[in-house]
């Protein structure tokens, strides 16, 4: 059986569940009859809103894990693949059971996701843009900072890292200035295994100018993120994608379907042509998520205003490779919007 620290009996206090996820590091437990049978799963998540609804620490878990848990029959296993599996879930730890529901065997993201199968995961830098205004959140970011805004009582930007750090990221630069003394205090009081740098511009450089400020200290390939964007995506294939195709810059996209409201008019000298009733729209997008090379930081002179639509233009007309890398609508959420924020807190 794996680590006792995984599993839980429904008579425990929330204070045991707390101290067994601390000491699993997977965010969730297991939940088990004294006959071995899955009853259920109890995740950190679960435990906060126990508390919040004033749940003692002293009280029994059975009210608050989750009845109705993600679980894999083992004789489903190899049919399969688990490595979207976790990442579609975000999951810390699955359980298969056998089919009395009696617990088999219980997998873990360090099972599905070994340092070992990309090594240079751990040394790449992950930069995140975090000093813009939030004006699309208005009236929110007029009292926190947009990486502060909290999704489901955690600040969007410590979800993001959370997620990069799942692959084993260790080391943030995070590029502040609005604000920036409050994000910095927020993030300075947390207790971590992962490093935070923080680069504040002297006044604004746009979506990109200011990794100009710390182009000495970059590992070879870097991850560049905005501070509102949270990503299920498998960073292993995108690190192996760029180095396969020798890109200086892969930019990870995906499909968009728009209907466009109203129906068009197509006119010629006054005269109507055509019309079409709310005609409907593929786009790929770019969705604010970028492996790039370091060589590309020359391209960007110091304290001086470029956003990566121009940037990325520079490139182009330089010939210099850029690449994509191609995700599903489902895998990733714009929580700069107002709209997609509000359904994020459903989905974490």
């Amino acid at each position: 059986m794996k680590n006792k620290f995984l599993i839980s009996k429904k008579n425990e206090t929330i204070k045991v569940a707390m101290e067994k996820i601390k000491k699993n590091g997977f965010r969730t437990l297991v939940v088990l009859d004294n006959k071995n049978k899955l009853l259920g799963t109890l995740s950190e998540g679960d435990i906060q809103r126990a508390l919040l609804n004033k749940a003692s620490i002293h009280s029994k878990i059975d009210k608050f894990f989750n009845k109705n848990p993600k679980k894999i029959n083992i004789n489903q296993l190899r049919k399969i693949d688990l490595k979207k599996f976790f990442i579609s879930g975000q999951y810390g730890i699955i359980p298969i059971v056998k089919k009395d529901n009696v617990l088999k065997d219980i997998k873990t993201w360090s099972d599905v996701f070994s340092n070992n199968d990309t090594p240079e995961i751990k040394h790449i830098d992950v930069i995140i843009m975090a000093g813009g205004e939030g004006t699309r959140l208005k009236p929110l970011t007029a009292i926190l900072p947009k990486p502060l805004i909290p999704v489901n009582n955690k600040p969007m930007l410590e979800h993001i890292i959370e997620n990069f750090n799942l692959f084993n990221f260790k080391k943030f630069n995070l590029i502040v200035n609005h604000q920036s003394e409050l994000i910095k205090s927020y993030f300075n009081s947390l207790k971590k295994n992962y490093k935070i740098l923080f680069t504040k511009e002297k006044k604004p450089l746009g979506t990109v100018g200011g990794i100009s400020l710390i182009k000495k200290n970059v590992s070879e390939n870097f991850i560049l993120s905005n501070c509102d964007n949270l990503f299920k995506i498998d960073y292993q294939s995108l690190y192996k994608t760029h180095i396969k195709d020798r890109n200086k810059i892969t930019i990870v996209v995906s499909k968009k379907h728009y209907e466009f409201p109203y129906g068009i008019c197509k006119t010629k000298s006054h005269k109507l042509i055509s019309v079409e009733e709310k005609p409907k729209y593929n786009f790929t997008v770019n969705t604010g998520l970028y492996l790039i090379h370091k060589d590309i930081i020359k391209l960007i002179k110091k304290n001086r205003y470029l956003d990566m639509t121009d940037l990325i233009k520079r490139c182009l007309t330089k010939k210099i490779k850029i690449g994509i890398f191609t995700i599903e609508p489902k895998d990733w959420t714009d929580l700069g919007q107002l709209s997609d924020l509000k359904k994020v807190f459903k989905d974490i």
